[in-house]
């Protein structure tokens, strides 16, 4: 690390407890970082973030970034006014590409010089602050990632600052590479403002470092292929076909022997009354019940490394998710609970020889949504004609209260099974195939209030196009390692292309976890072309959730996977449809 400071001069106000005492300050990182090359430039607020340790570079480089090149002033602005040449930052931005430093994310803290300045211009103060803004974001160039905070300053310049931060908004709703972050909000209520409401003492500083390097993160932040796409998985045995069960509940520890499970403690599940005699493996979903704490079931068919398997995690209250698993001769498969949990087993389908083949839909066809109309506690939602079964994607949108939905034929009585839980407040989806009844629909009974969202993803009947090959449950995509080739970080709004399944597959069975995101998130998981409008999973921010899926892919064996926010993803086949 190299530091260059020129003459001192004090930038900080006499109510601050240590004013910052410094130059114009130059830091430079060498150090390669997963997330790339990131320039760091600013005025005086941004001399605060360079002076104070750990200071703003330290935290971008513990976040994965590297090399840092950052550089702040007193005086400094975007370059947009006649002020002194080594004032201005285009002036910077320019000299550093004539030297071959060009990175593609750029931190950029300007506005409280400028909104001023902008004051004494032949212009609007709305228009000057866009121009200013517009200079700056022209000299960074095309195709760059900027990441540039809202300004704070004297309650009697509110009239500028507004107009600054408004165009900021401008900017970012004109190029969607371009992020801002309402740092005034996050001041006032963290309680870190000074008297002259811009600059700030060295303790919020140092915080402010902190927050600023997670942001920076969560919006700049990319993954990048490194080349690394796993080995397709192995399939097992012959191609099969569906055939729906009940739903049916084989299992529930609450209830049932051997009784609750023990930390690191495997089950074996006996479905054998329930599958037909030819059956090779099964569609479940799995819910682990009154959890002693954080962890993930994973299921298999009796054999080795079932600890390190994973279809589902959970932290509090009631979680589940749907597994397809092999069976043992004995028509048995194993569930594995990583903390103390009851385990609760519900059956929805069984893979025969002879049975219903799949046509997955070209675009999700949403069947309700009831936020745009009542929530109830029982929707009865027909599909299409000749479907014996479907394929479909359920969202709970913020439950009144904990509770679970049962999806079934329009049974009545209504069958003691889970098709989804959820907690109050939350948004969380879960994958299921659903037996139609005579009538030609489905039934889905909530035991809470909340509404829920309900997208079509394919069908199953005797005319279907695709049987079911099942395979080795084969992790395809962990960007937290590099698996697939995706490293070090799934970024805000972007897609990767992943290849989850063999050439001549049409579509791909699998569980998506959405790991640790920095804000609350979801992922999308479609055959690429246009992206569709449902979410497959949804996770709190810090949180870690997984559904099964059942999508199309392209004829390559391709699957598409979007962030609606920045964190981890991981995709584990395990199995496809083929013609």
């Amino acid at each position: 690390m190299a530091i260059v400071a020129t003459t001192t001069v004090a930038i900080g106000v006499a109510a601050d407890p240590d004013p910052v005492e410094a130059a114009p300050i130059e830091i430079v990182r060498g150090n390669d970082g997963p997330l790339g090359a990131i320039s760091v430039i600013g005025d005086s607020v941004m001399v605060g973030s360079l002076a104070f340790g750990p200071d703003l570079p330290t935290r971008l480089a513990e976040q994965g970034w590297g090399p840092i090149r950052a550089r702040a002033g007193e005086g400094y602005s975007t370059g947009y006014f006649g002020v002194g040449t080594t004032f201005r930052a285009s002036y910077w931005i320019d000299l550093w590409k004539s030297q071959g430093w060009d990175p593609d994310a750029v931190v950029v803290n300007f506005g409280a010089n400028d909104a001023g300045l902008c004051q004494y211009r032949n212009e609007t103060i709305d228009q000057c602050s866009y121009n200013a803004i517009k200079h700056l974001v022209d000299t960074i160039g095309p195709g760059k990632r900027i990441w540039w905070p809202k300004i704070t300053r004297f309650p009697y310049n509110r009239v500028s600052m507004d107009a600054w931060n408004n165009a900021l908004d401008r900017m970012a709703s004109e190029h969607p590479d371009f992020h801002t972050w309402d740092w005034p909000s996050v001041m006032y209520a963290t309680g870190n403002y000074s008297s002259d409401h811009t600059h700030l003492s060295p303790t919020g500083y140092r915080n402010r470092s902190l927050w600023m390097a997670e942001e920076i993160t969560a919006s700049l932040g990319r993954a990048t292929d490194v080349g690394l796409a796993a080995p397709i998985p192995t399939s097992t045995g012959g191609v099969s076909e569906m055939v729906p069960i009940g739903p049916e509940r084989v299992l529930d520890t609450r209830t049932d022997p051997p009784g609750r499970l023990s930390a690191g403690q495997t089950i074996e599940v006996d479905v054998s009354d329930v599958v037909p005699s030819d059956a090779t493996a099964v569609a479940a979903y799995v819910t682990a019940a009154g959890v002693a704490g954080p962890g993930h079931l994973g299921a298999n068919a009796c054999t080795a490394g079932i600890e390190s398997s994973s279809f589902t995690n959970y932290s509090t209250g009631d979680r589940g998710a749907v597994t397809i698993t092999p069976l043992t001769d004995d028509k048995t498969f194993c569930v594995y609970s990583h903390a103390a949990a009851d385990v609760i087993v519900d059956v929805q389908a069984a893979f025969v020889d002879d049975g219903l083949r799949f046509t997955p839909l070209p675009e999700l066809e949403r069947l309700i949504d009831t936020r745009d109309t009542t929530a109830n506690r029982r929707l009865e939602l027909p599909v299409p004609d000749g479907a014996e079964a479907v394929a479909v994607n359920i969202t709970a949108v913020m439950g009144s209260a904990p509770g679970h939905v049962t999806a079934h034929p329009c049974l009545d009585p209504i069958p003691n099974t889970a098709t989804l839980n959820y907690l109050p407040g939350e948004v969380i989806a879960s994958s299921a195939y659903i037996p139609v009844s005579d009538e030609g629909t489905i039934c889905l009974d909530s035991f809470s209030l909340v509404d829920l969202v309900v997208d079509l993803t394919g069908t199953f009947s005797e005319s279907g196009r695709l049987a079911f090959q099942p395979a080795t449950p084969t992790r395809m995509l962990d960007t937290r390692d590099a698996t697939g080739g995706w490293y070090p970080i799934h970024g805000l709004e972007q897609t990767l292309e992943v290849t989850v399944a063999p050439m001549g597959a049409q579509a791909v069975t699998g569980t998506i976890t959405l790991v640790a995101p920095m804000r609350n998130s979801h992922l999308q998981a479609w055959s690429c072309g246009d992206r569709p409008t449902n979410s497959n999973v949804n996770a709190l921010q810090g949180r870690t959730l997984a559904n099964f899926v059942t999508t199309g892919t392209t004829s390559d064996g391709t699957l598409c996977l979007f962030a609606i926010n920045a964190g981890q993803t991981v995709f584990d086949t395990t199995g496809w449809w083929v013609e």
